[in-house]
């Protein structure tokens, strides 16, 4: 797990909102296991894209696992699937689609192309850090059992989650950064790495987006911290991943547990004063790409 400082101006925070044990737990410099666990729970979720091209493995971005009516999907980035700007860089693109199965291991559930069906908004002209950028990934029901075989788990998209009890609401991004993995001619091994966030973040609205579309969407910027020890100075390989809230509450017996919720999905980054504004669509923008699921 690695630990981030997000943008934001710190009068903002609510000292209250995180109870002294948690953030001993989480914050503090020491290792910490709750925050391993968590991270551990997330990374079942969330997959690292390798893409094989005339024999060259490359990373090719982040996603969720996730499931929608009787059906298994990726939840990732557009650009992830189609590229962006004309690159050749993208998953549909690829003789061969690679996700690795368990950390550090050449386990892999290899998958085509042909065998994926995309589900997405149009690309509107002028595609940029506004998007929309986000896309489900159907993955053939045959092949599924392969994946949860290992323990992977797909996150239920048709079960509304809501928490009712007092607790600590976190945030996490989950994403494989480019620069953490190892890539050579003949081996890939990405990193993915669950991120916690500390400080506020704006949620906004693109109410003054030139394109209509883009009024289903919503949007949440990330101020990352990528001076911190173990963190990507960049996030390339991160697009795709899952933003998660983690609320953590006390079980009956006293110990610490935790209840997740997918967020959001990042997909744009640039350089700010503080180190890394990193963009994600938010909850509505899940709900919005729902609609292009066919019944």
């Amino acid at each position: 797990m690695s630990r981030n400082d997000r943008g934001g101006d710190p009068e903002d925070e609510n000292p209250a909102e995180i109870c002294p044990e948690v953030e001993q737990l989480l914050y503090s410099d020491k290792p910490s296991v709750l925050g391993d666990k968590i991270a551990r729970d997330l990374s079942d979720y969330t997959v690292a894209f390798i893409t094989s091209k005339k024999g060259e493995l490359l990373p090719a971005g982040s996603g969720t696992l996730v499931s929608f009516r009787d059906s298994y999907y990726v939840l990732t980035a557009a650009h992830v699937w189609y590229g962006r700007d004309g690159k050749e860089d993208g998953l549909r693109r690829a003789d061969e689609i690679l996700i690795p199965l368990k950390e550090n291991q050449p386990t892999r559930f290899s998958i085509t192309q042909d065998e994926i069906v995309p589900f997405a908004p149009e690309i509107p002209p002028g595609w940029n850090e506004w998007g929309p950028d986000t896309i489900m990934l159907r993955l053939p029901s045959e092949r599924i059992g392969s994946i949860q075989a290992v323990g992977r788990s797909f996150y239920n998209l048709s079960k509304k989650r809501e928490m009712k009890i007092d607790c600590v609401e976190t945030l996490f991004l989950v994403g494989a950064p480019s620069e953490k993995g190892i890539f050579t001619a003949a081996r890939a091994f990405p990193q993915v790495q669950a991120m916690l966030l500390i400080k506020a973040t704006g949620t906004y609205l693109t109410l003054a987006s030139s394109h209509a579309l883009r009024q289903d969407f919503d949007y949440i910027d990330l101020g990352v911290d990528n001076t911190l020890p173990d963190v990507a100075k960049r996030f390339g390989g991160v697009s795709g991943g899952g933003l998660w809230k983690v609320y953590v509450y006390k079980s009956g017996d006293g110990s610490l547990e935790s209840f997740k919720v997918l967020a959001g999905v990042a997909y744009w980054e640039e350089p700010f004063d503080e180190g890394l504004m990193v963009r994600c669509h938010g909850p509505q923008t899940i709900g919005t790409l729902l609609r292009y699921v066919p019944k």
